[in-house]
């Protein structure tokens, strides 16, 4: 027993100081020594995060699924949308008076199921890149054993990825508002009761990362993942640092953060991911930077720091979840640089994905979707391309019903663009200043940009030419702020053709 503790601590000192195979060859001395599961499980826990993080989600993810089942678990191999509604309705039912004081007055869980309820957390964890149709159930499964046999530091994380799974599987407002307030309520628990950076962190990941966009402006929810990046990195926890780091980078980019300061904090990540061969981080937050890189200046000055070994290696997983980080990518790459079409083919892309542990990327490619339909209807109107929009203020403003910081001002835009193309100019005219008002109180400069820019093509439009050059003008400035010199020469050009009427 004595040799296992320290060969399990060998194995951990090892994998944080980066070397990734010789911590997995002891892991897997310890397993081929050990006959008992109980034995196993620590080091199990260790390889499948490591698993995780070298990009081998299914074999993470499986390896998970095993030590459950000699743990008397049963895991669907799938599950219906049917079934994870039926699921996700009978839970919340369940925990719909939970209050923080019954939390913290729980019973505690017991050793044996503790240990349960972690390879569960950690499968949820594994499931959002492997099998996000099954991340609910997780979630759920996590929540009915805390209900029903008390709590452990694990069940803060559960009900937190039932928050997750409650907001991501598009439920009802009611639902949503409730789910959040359980979420908020159990990190208040652990907080008074369990005292684990590393398990902190790991709560930070979901609830900023995956709620918090519907109860926090982004750009404080991108902080405190920042903030859950530090907690990691403070604890020698490396993979739910650099977990936290990839959802930072993503809400800071969505939120309108300087780009250079970004482009920065993403290349100090990625140092670190290839120092500890985290293939996961690697593989996301080079796809960040290459958008980043290209709204600066098409990556002609930016790109030079990219270096080789921070690529991914190629022998990672690609899991459904990246293929929809892609796309998503490739949309938002296009819509910025006005490339319709192209925007077109990859919106169509990441939409049949469906972004099942995704929503606020769905909610983003919702109004991108929304705002290039516009473009299209100009060139051939049909029925089915004007339900796109419709759809996607719909969508949007129920968005906006539990954010107006977050959503009101892409409201505003769709609507002024919809009615800028059924010729309703009033209506546009303040629904575009309201566009630019809201972008701005929200600290949205790119956005505020993105309004002006619009508020510019349909004065232009209908011929007023001088409030046409003002409002490209300050999209220019807006775009110098957000720092992107691509959408900066953009609108000098649009302000060349302008200058000769003005």
């Amino acid at each position: 027993e004595q040799s296992q503790r320290l060969f399990l601590l060998l194995g951990n000192v090892t994998y944080s100081c980066g070397d990734v195979t010789n911590a997995q060859d002891i892991l897997r001395a310890i397993l081929g020594e050990c006959h008992c599961i109980d034995d196993k499980l620590p080091a199990y826990f260790l390889l499948v995060t490591i698993l995780n993080a070298s990009g081998e989600h299914i074999d993470a993810y499986t390896t998970c699924r095993e030590v459950l089942s000699q743990l008397y678990e049963t895991i669907p191999h799938s599950l219906e949308p049917k079934q994870t509604t039926q699921m996700l309705t009978a839970t919340s039912k369940m925990i719909k008076s939970l209050s923080y004081t019954e939390l913290l007055e729980m019973k505690e869980m017991d050793k044996k199921l503790g240990t349960i309820l972690g390879f569960y957390s950690l499968m949820a964890t594994v499931a959002i890149f492997a099998k996000p149709e099954v991340f609910a159930f997780l979630a759920c499964r996590q929540v009915h054993l805390t209900m029903k046999h008390g709590i452990s530091k694990w069940s803060i994380l559960g009900f937190v990825q039932y928050a997750a799974a409650t907001i991501c599987s598009n439920k009802t407002s009611t639902d949503i508002q409730g789910a959040s307030r359980v979420a908020k309520v159990a990190i208040s628990c652990f907080k008074e009761r369990f005292h684990s950076a590393e398990q902190l962190a790991n709560v930070y990941f979901v609830y900023f990362g995956m709620v918090a966009f519907y109860t926090e402006p982004l750009q404080s929810a991108a902080e405190m993942l920042r903030q859950g990046f530090d907690m990691g990195m403070s604890v020698g926890c490396r993979s739910s640092a650099l977990l936290n780091g990839i959802q930072h980078i993503k809400l800071s980019l969505i939120g309108g953060e300087k780009l250079d300061a970004l482009l920065d904090q993403v290349d100090y990540y990625l140092e670190l991911a290839d120092l500890y061969e985290h293939e996961l981080g690697k593989t996301y937050l080079s796809t960040f930077r290459g958008t980043i890189s290209l709204l600066i200046d098409k990556g002609e000055s930016t790109s030079s720091k990219t270096n080789s070994n921070n690529a991914p290696t190629g022998n990672s997983t690609k899991s459904s979840t990246m293929s929809e980080t892609m796309y998503f990518h490739r949309a938002m790459q296009a819509f910025w640089l006005g490339h319709t079409e192209r925007c077109q083919h990859f919106v169509g892309k990441a939409l049949r994905l469906s972004f099942v542990t995704e929503r606020l990327s769905n909610i983003m490619i919702t109004f991108i979707h929304g705002l290039i339909s516009f473009q299209m209807l100009k060139r051939r109107d049909t029925t089915k391309l004007r339900t796109v929009p419709k759809n996607a203020i719909t969508s949007l403003k129920t968005a906006a019903l539990h954010s107006q910081w977050n959503f009101q001002n892409k409201v505003h835009l769709l609507e002024a663009e919809y009615f800028s193309l059924n010729g309703n100019h009033e209506e546009a005219n303040a629904s575009y200043a309201a566009a630019i008002a809201s972008s701005r109180s929200s600290k949205f400069v790119h956005e505020q940009g993105l309004a002006c820019e619009y508020a510019g093509f349909h004065y232009k439009k209908i011929g007023d030419h001088g409030s046409a050059w003002d409002f490209f003008n300050q999209a220019k400035q807006c775009y110098a702020e957000w720092g992107s010199q691509t959408k900066v020469g953009i609108m000098a050009r649009q302000l060349e053709s302008c200058q000769i009427f003005v």
